[in-house]
Parts: C-alpha cells; sequence; structure tokens
C-alpha cells in the first residue's frame, strides 16, 4: 500500500487521539494541526492524501479553510463539526468537501468514510479492506491485524472471520459458514465450523481484538464490537 497521510486540523486534543488510533491501526499516517493558520504551509510540505476539517475552529474557520484549499488544490475535504443542521451539512458539501460527519462522531465510522474517499479518489487502500473495531482484514492477502500487530490465522480461521465480520451483529448459520468458506460441494459435519470459531476467540482474545463471536442456539454464531456493547451498557446506567 502506498503510503496515505491524513492532515487533521481540529481544536480538540481528544479528536486526534482517538482519530490517530484508528487511522494507525488502518495503515494511515496522521499530522495534527490545532488551528487553519497553518493549513496550507503543511500541505505545501506534506504529500497529504484527505484533510479533516472541523468547522468551528479558533482564528480562521473551517469553511473559510476549505475555500482556499479549493482554490488551490483538490486534496479530498472531510467536514467533522458540531454543526449537524442540514443547511450546515449541505453547505460544506457545496464548498467542496466530499464527506460531512457530525460529532460526537464513531472514529470507525469515520476511518471507513475516510478510506471510501480514498478509493474512490486516489486509490491509496486495497479495494476489499475491511475495518471492524480495531480488527483489520486484507482479504487479497489473508492478513489480518489487530493493533498493528498481525494475527496469525490459517485460511479457514481467516474466511471464517471475514464471513462474520462482513455482518455484523446478524446471526449467520453454519451451513451458510460452510457455504462461503468450504463451498457448496462440502458435505461434512457442521462441527467443523464450531471447532474454526473456538481457535477464533482463543486467538482474538490472545490478540486484544475488542469483538465477541457470540453462539446463538441452533442456528450459528455473530460477531459484536465490544466497544458498542460498553456504550450500551453505559447508556443503560
Amino acid at each position: 500500500m502506498e503510503k496515505t497521510t491524513v492532515l487533521i486540523c481540529d481544536d480538540s486534543p481528544a479528536v486526534h487521539e482517538s482519530l490517530s488510533i484508528y487511522f494507525n491501526n488502518a495503515g494511515i499516517q496522521t499530522i495534527s494541526a490545532y488551528d487553519g493558520s497553518y493549513i496550507m504551509e503543511l500541505l505545501k510540505k506534506h504529500d497529504i492524501s484527505l484533510v479533516i476539517l472541523d468547522i468551528m475552529l479558533p482564528g480562521k474557520s473551517g469553511t473559510k479553510i476549505c475555500q482556499e484549499i479549493r482554490q488551490k488544490s483538490d486534496v479530498p475535504i472531510l467536514f467533522l463539526s458540531a454543526k449537524g443542521d442540514e443547511d450546515d451539512r449541505v453547505g460544506g458539501l457545496l464548498l467542496g468537501a466530499d464527506d460531512y460527519v457530525t460529532k460526537p462522531f464513531s472514529p470507525r465510522e469515520v476511518t471507513a468514510r475516510v478510506l471510501s474517499i480514498l478509493k474512490r479518489t486516489r486509490q491509496k487502500v486495497p479495494e476489499d479492506t475491511v475495518i471492524f473495531t480495531n480488527l483489520i482484514l486484507y482479504p487479497s492477502s489473508c492478513k489480518a491485524v489487530i493493533d498493528n500487530t498481525p494475527l496469525s490465522l490459517t485460511p479457514k480461521e481467516f474466511f471464517v472471520l471475514k464471513c462474520l465480520v462482513d455482518r455484523p451483529g446478524v446471526v449467520i448459520s453454519r451451513d451458510l459458514i460452510l457455504d462461503e468458506v468450504w463451498g457448496s460441494n462440502y458435505f461434512g459435519d457442521t462441527r467443523a465450523v464450531d471447532t474454526i470459531v473456538k481457535r477464533l476467540r482463543a486467538k482474538l482474545d490472545a490478540g486484544g481484538a475488542q469483538v465477541t463471536i457470540q453462539s446463538v442456539y441452533g442456528v450459528g454464531y455473530k460477531i459484536e464490537s465490544d466497544i458498542i456493547n460498553e456504550e450500551t451498557t453505559e447508556q443503560k446506567k
């Protein structure tokens, strides 16, 4: 993969920290700016693949910066702002932004949107990259990574995991997993799926993946994000 660098311009250190973790896990480098006074200089100095802009910045606003960037560059821009009214979102897109995400935001969603923009514009990420929490799958090479650390999986383990990650929160039957991973001509026992899932659970847990593979009695399995589950639990308290 070619080097990908995202410039994050936001006055909140927490935004930089949360996005940098997810971007780094996806193989994306980040450069931070906390106001817009030197954005144009950074664009000249570095090969920036995409710019993330807050609208309400100290000094120069994100909308003004977007206008200045568009006068000189077609680098993709994603607005990340607490201003979530429809007029604000539409206005940002009309200024030339490629996407608009409102705060509070999900770092995982922003990462997915950035990857999608890069695929459309500069093709700097593999087309089949799959991101789920801190887990990244590269199907073209059967490679899995957790927080930048490679996860050792057999081909069957990898594709069972991908089958689940492709449908987060959805119960997948053992028969469907067998068809997708072993092929429709396989007539073996469905316990082969159970064996693979047991090994996957151990490897994901040992690697620190923020996911859980849950059993659904009599049907099959589903994969859930531990982060979402924790947030839901906190909201119920």
